[in-house]
């Protein structure tokens, strides 16, 4: 095991003090444990999980595709959160160990990351999982470590990252998120979008790449069995669309992750901007949603009640259309990336 610190030490969670809530050994089983035990022992987490029996829900087709809004008070924080470099600076971040409520502990994984029960839940189980030392959000370089979550959570949950600079809350720590399985409808769209409206990039027998401009979420989907292969296809993505926007930062993403019969499946949001112009208006125009990977996958999210009751099918489709890559943009990012893979055909 590599090496903690003392105060990380103090925050990783005994797997004795599981026993009575994981149904196995297994990181999807403990965690499933750990969201137990942590309501039984923290009150801050306990009121979050009682405020979702009154979340409410309203769907709308966007496309071909269904959407859910849900009326969430609990994410206020979140859905608000200022983002820009000054505000960051200084607050204290809330995902760093010394910072963490008192009662809140969490499950070791890989000796770098936090497995850590989300107090704010969308999911009906909703998992922060953050490194246990302060580092900028980032993808590049800890992509493995997402494949590797959504292989040992399967069982249980899908795996997401939001950008530094169109969804995270903590753009200067590096953490993922997960979610029970079955909740975002794109899971359950997801091999009709790809029968109907996918464009092959590239198929070989170890990777399937296609994308799908035409959803309402145009995304790039990435499947494979093998970890070495995803990972260079996924890096020729990231260069690609890097180039695509002339600039050294991160290119804006949200990814979810899955893994099924030994093979993982990706898809890759990339994104325009971070929050549709509605979120920036005054008065009865502003409408507080700001979309990340779950919204992208599906279901967004609106701590405002009036905000609930009045969004439309329009304000839906503007939102996606604004913060999505615009369709020409998109087709030159599918021509980009049809090249950069295609040393690997």
């Amino acid at each position: 095991m590599k090496s903690i610190d003392r105060q990380t030490a103090d925050r990783v969670i005994a797997i004795s003090q599981l026993s009575d809530y994981a149904p196995g050994n297994d990181l999807a089983s403990l965690a499933h444990g750990l969201l137990f035990q942590q309501q039984d022992s923290w009150e801050l987490l306990r009121r979050g999980y009682a405020s979702l029996a009154s979340v409410r829900t309203r769907s709308f087709q966007i496309g071909t595709g269904e959407v859910k809004v849900q009326f969430n008070p609990g994410r206020i924080t979140s859905s608000a959160a200022k983002v820009d470099a000054k505000s960051i600076q200084e607050r204290p971040c809330f995902l760093c160990v010394q910072n963490l409520p008192p009662e809140q502990l969490g499950i070791l994984y890989d000796g770098e990351y936090l497995v850590l029960a989300n107090p704010f839940p969308i999911f009906p189980e909703h998992f922060t999982i953050a490194h246990v030392q302060h580092q900028p959000q980032q993808i590049v370089r800890s992509f493995p470590v997402l494949l590797g979550l959504s292989r040992e959570l399967a069982e249980r949950y899908g795996v997401f990252y939001n950008g530094p600079k169109c969804g995270a809350s903590a753009p200067d720590h590096l953490h993922f998120q997960a979610g029970v399985r079955g909740f975002l409808p794109i899971e359950a769209e997801y091999e009709e979008v790809k029968t109907k409206s996918g464009r092959v990039i590239t198929q070989t027998e170890k990777l399937l790449v296609f994308s799908a401009g035409e959803f309402s979420r145009p995304f790039v989907a990435f499947e494979s069995p093998d970890e070495e292969t995803l990972v260079s296809a996924f890096l020729r993505f990231y260069s690609a669309f890097q180039k695509l926007t002339g600039s050294s930062e991160e290119p804006m993403m949200n990814i979810l992750a899955y893994h099924d019969d030994g093979k993982w499946r990706v898809l890759v949001f990339p994104r325009a901007k971070h929050r549709p112009s509605f979120f920036f208006e005054e008065g009865e125009k502003k409408i507080l949603i700001s979309p990340a990977a779950v919204d992208l996958g599906g279901v967004c999210t609106t701590p405002v009640e009036r905000d609930f009751e009045r969004v439309t099918e329009d304000h839906l489709d503007q939102m996606f259309r604004e913060v999505s890559l615009q369709p020409e943009i998109f087709t030159r990012l599918e021509s980009q990336l049809v090249a950069a893979l295609a040393t690997d055909s």
